[in-house]
């Protein structure tokens, strides 16, 4: 997965956008995509920046700026949602045809998602298509989410970018304030998080506050770009570079220690203030509306119209389906006694899977993954027709940003060809990162899974702009849940056993996921029958777990998107197998997946049943060559 801190604006990481200008006219469908691009642009600065786009595409500067996070900025986003997507229904789509057609259709579902978002004036809004109930929670509030920003989105080059780096500091702390105030109006009207949230939340603001100013990751961010910068100057101008740069760390160090660590206490104050007025009821469906909430979400998360009932059951069926599969695997490696799960959990305790948590241990550790990654890399033009011309980087996440980063996530190339594809691995405890699971974890995160996709559409230069700066959890997760299904079947695990088992306990996974987020949401479900079903069904630890279960509660519906995604996929590619007989290609179906951008299940489906006569037609021309 991505960055969880920057989840609401998935699409920024996916798709920037900046490239050439069309030669021909701009039509006038055209013309209004390119408005409301630039107006969630010129909304959202820290959109701007992931996406690394002109500052005429932004309307203007804004790599000196944070999003506004204040009550009246939201109430203003949802309602130029809801007037997004009037003005879009208001629109003849009978007169569309080709690529504005499918970019009619693309938006059709986004911006009514994001109008079903924009409906509920509570929680953490985003434009683009995400809804979370909370604005303080432990997983992507303020506090969190702009350390990793400034750190992996900020580039500093000269003094005018350390300069508005300077000013960004300054808008932390109001952004910050701003999210407490807002949680504060929520909790006015009935909306706090359960109180196991809220004291995970306040325990992460006090990790941030026990950090002397110096080790801030702000300060270390900025004093890792500075000596960069000063690295790259000549001989002559390095020392000046060096005294400025002292400037800016002390002024830096003033705004966190007089700004940003007052704006921390404030808000951990307020959650110690709160938490007596929380309960431990986990599901949004205590909330107002709350089951409208639920709804909206997984239709947001999912792009399907599915039912939580319906998801439900068919996350106990692949749970069902997947344990039999596993059974099977373990029994030929020795494991035979005992329920699927307490195997699994044998398993990963045996040390012959583990990583030496040493030096050398992680040495090795990410050897072995740049091994597998060269190595589907070699062979991928067996099942794809055509590959990312942007290289991939395999790198171990920064030390200073471990504790607060996910296990593995992607980070797309730059559009420039500066920078690769980085697939980013976290060796902060390697206990977490085993020999059973690495290498689906690789399949997904980077070959064929988000690099490819990723990568693949970001060279789609001709696309509108804003096509560029959304995202569907359900096409993205989905497709990185099918490239590990594909990677078992041309036979990545073949002679590794083990592996095999690693990859259908993440697929065991992704299907729990199905049952315990709708259990949670809409079946009453509390956080320890959430943990229990999941020790039982997965074998992983409880603190995992734990964590894992706090995810859905704060975030509902995404973890469904993972296997709903890929069970769309497949079922795409068995009509087009079933379909197209002996004329099917493999290569030709995923290039029809990917060339497109990211899409909404719905649209996923047309694409490729145009896909096929299309394929029939080709195919019927090469024989008629022969």
């Amino acid at each position: 997965m991505r960055p969880i801190a920057w989840a609401l604006a998935l699409s920024a990481l996916v798709l920037s956008a900046c490239g050439p200008n069309r030669p021909q006219p701009m039509t006038a469908f055209e013309g209004r995509l390119s408005d409301w691009s630039r107006e969630l642009l010129s909304d959202s600065p820290e959109l701007a920046s992931q996406a690394g786009v002109s500052e005429d595409a932004a309307g203007g500067r804004y790599n000196d700026k944070l999003d506004d996070r204040s009550l009246i900025a939201q109430e203003a986003r949802r309602s130029a949602a809801l007037r997004r997507y009037t003005e879009l229904r208001a629109l003849d789509a009978s007169r569309f045809e080709g690529e504005d057609l499918l970019a009619y259709n693309i938006l059709r579902d986004q911006f009514a998602n994001a109008a079903g978002g924009a409906a509920f004036d509570y929680g953490a809004f985003s434009p683009l298509g995400g809804a979370q109930p909370y604005v303080l929670n432990q997983l992507d509030s303020a506090f969190l989410t702009i350390p990793s920003f400034l750190d992996e989105r900020h580039d500093i080059h000269n003094a005018a970018d350390a300069e508005a780096y300077i000013a960004r500091l300054r808008a932390t702390a109001v952004a910050i304030d701003a999210e407490t105030e807002r949680a504060r109006v929520d909790a006015a009207h009935g909306v706090r998080p359960p109180g196991f949230i809220m004291d995970a939340t306040y325990s992460a603001l006090q990790d941030a506050l026990s950090q002397p100013v110096a080790a801030q990751p702000y300060m270390v961010s900025l004093r890792r770009k500075l000596d960069e910068l000063a690295a790259a100057a000549d001989a002559q101008t390095r020392p000046q570079v060096e005294q400025r740069n002292l400037g800016y760390l002390a002024r830096a160090e003033v705004i966190v220690r007089d700004n940003i660590v007052p704006a921390l206490q404030r808000s951990a104050a307020f959650i110690r203030a709160d938490r007596p007025n929380a309960t431990d009821a986990a599901g949004v469906s205590r909330l107002p509306r709350g089951a409208d909430f639920y709804a909206a979400a997984l239709r947001i998360e999912t792009t399907t119209d599915l039912t939580p009932a319906q998801i439900h059951q068919i996350g106990l069926e692949r749970v069902n389906e997947l344990t039999g599969q596993l059974d099977i695997a373990l029994r030929r490696v020795g494991l035979t006694e005992g329920p699927v799960g307490q195997r699994l959990a044998q398993m990963t305790a045996d040390p012959r899977y583990a990583y030496p948590d040493t030096d050398e241990g992680r040495a090795q550790l990410m050897a072995d993954v740049q091994a597998r990654v060269n190595n589907v890399l070699r062979r991928a033009p067996q099942w794809f027709g055509r590959l990312p011309r942007a290289p991939l980087e395999v790198r171990r996440v920064p030390a200073f940003a471990e504790a607060g980063q996910s296990g593995a996530y992607y980070s797309p190339p730059s559009l420039d060809g500066a920078s690769p594809g980085i697939y980013y691995i976290n060796l902060r405890d390697l206990s977490e990162m085993t020999k059973i699971d690495l290498p689906t974890q690789d399949f997904h995160e980077a070959v064929p899974g988000h690099h490819f996709q990723i990568a693949l559409a970001q060279e789609i230069t001709d696309s509108p702009l804003l096509l560029r700066l959304i995202s569907f959890n359900a096409y993205s997760e989905g497709w990185g849940l099918y490239a590990e299904q594909l990677a078992d079947e041309v036979g990545f695990h073949d002679n590794d056993p083990v592996g095999r088992i690693g990859y259908l306990r993440w697929q065991l996974w992704r299907a729990a996921r199905l049952v315990v987020d709708t259990g949670l949401h809409a079946q009453n479900w509390s956080r320890q029958q959430a943990i229990d079903y999941l020790v039982q069904t997965t074998g992983d630890a409880p603190g995992v777990i734990s964590t894992e279960v706090d995810r859905y509660v704060v975030w509902p519906g995404q973890a469904c998107g993972y296997e709903l995604g890929r069970r769309e996929i497949a079922r795409l590619r068995e009509i087009a197998r079933n379909e197209l007989g002996p004329d099917f290609d493999l290569r030709g179906f995923h290039d029809a997946v990917l060339l497109n951008g990211e899409v909404p299940l719905s649209v996923l489906d047309g694409l490729v049943r145009t896909w096929i006569p299309e394929q029939r037609r080709l195919a019927e021309r090469e024989r008629n060559r022969r």
